[in-house]
């Protein structure tokens, strides 16, 4: 009896621990406001790793959550598997060099953040891969040279911050 006791208690737990990961087996995690929890009553924080899948199968984002919150590298991905975006984040917030790319895979933009707020050199490039706008950033306020290109490369305004 002890036996068939302890074989059904561990049934039961076996279920629970399945019930709790989605279809690639991945842990069950809840998300509000920008912090992922392990439970829905948001009682325990999350640490580990998170991916977001198509429904054809395909990963369409990944990244580190520590305590909660995103850490270190943020991938987003187009359904062709290629990359979309590419963050970098530091206690949650954006930290490091943002860059998104087009579906073929050409970088279409670089931005700077510090602590979550602009800071460096921000750039958007177009269809084409010419240099389009370059603006520049110090703890989120504009500063330096804002300059702005055709699509030919003629520069068609120049600011000073």
């Amino acid at each position: 009896m002890k036996n068939k006791t302890i074989l059904l208690l561990g049934v039961f737990l076996l279920t629970l621990s399945v019930q709790a990961q989605d279809q690639q087996g991945n842990p069950q995690i809840y998300q509000n406001e920008g912090v992922y929890y392990r439970d829905k009553k948001q009682n325990e924080l999350y640490t580990g790793d998170y991916r977001e899948y198509y429904d054809n199968g395909t990963l369409k984002l990944e990244m580190q959550i520590k305590n909660g919150l995103p850490e270190g590298a943020y991938l987003i991905y187009f359904d062709n598997r290629k990359p979309k975006e590419v963050r970098s984040y530091k206690e949650g917030k954006l930290h490091g060099l943002w860059r998104t790319y087009d579906i073929s895979g050409q970088l279409i933009s670089e931005a700077e953040y510090k602590n979550g707020a602009k800071h460096g050199t921000w750039r958007i490039w177009d269809e084409l891969g010419n240099q389009r706008y370059e603006m520049n950033y110090y703890e989120g306020n504009k500063t330096g040279l804002w300059r702005m290109w055709d699509d030919k490369g003629n520069l068609l305004d120049e600011k000073k911050y």
